[in-house]
């Protein structure tokens, strides 16, 4: 509202004024989301020990947080330092496992072409047919088709 005027500045915009020193509602009774941010905001010492009633995920984050702007810059260096490290270690492994899983795949495939070619070989052999033809064929020695 304009305050020499006194009229609103727009028919469709409301605002609230919140004096926080005033709002004293005690935790237990904050029963809204907006409300339990209100008391977080008056009461933000407490972040240090976060009570069961703000153990969800927007209240932890906000509690990193103040965790990070209480630091010395010494020790925001040291933990902007080892979060480097612990995100350059997850790529790593993140890396290491894609190339493991690639490299597995690829084996089991190969495993898997031998299975069928040691099949098809036996197949073939319980057929009749000679085994230098069954070798010529499924890529197998001579040796191996024998032993099958």
């Amino acid at each position: 509202m304009d305050r020499e005027l006194k009229l609103p500045f727009s028919e469709t915009l409301n605002e609230i004024y919140i004096e926080m020193p005033k709002f004293v509602l005690p935790l237990h009774e904050c029963d809204t989301l907006y409300k339990k941010w209100l008391y977080v905001l008056n009461n933000i010492e407490i972040m240090e020990r976060l009570p069961q009633e703000l153990n969800n995920q927007i209240f932890r984050k906000l509690k990193s947080i103040v965790e990070v702007e209480r630091m010395t810059p010494d020790q925001r260096l040291e933990y902007e330092l080892s979060l480097s490290v612990e995100r350059d270690l997850s790529a790593a492994l993140d890396t290491s496992f894609e190339d493991g899983m690639e490299k597995g795949i690829e084996k089991g495939i190969k495993k898997g072409k031998i299975e069928e070619q040691r099949l098809i070989a036996a197949n073939l052999r319980k057929q009749g047919i000679n085994i230098e033809t069954i070798a010529q064929c499924t890529g197998l020695s001579i040796k191996e088709v024998s032993a099958l």
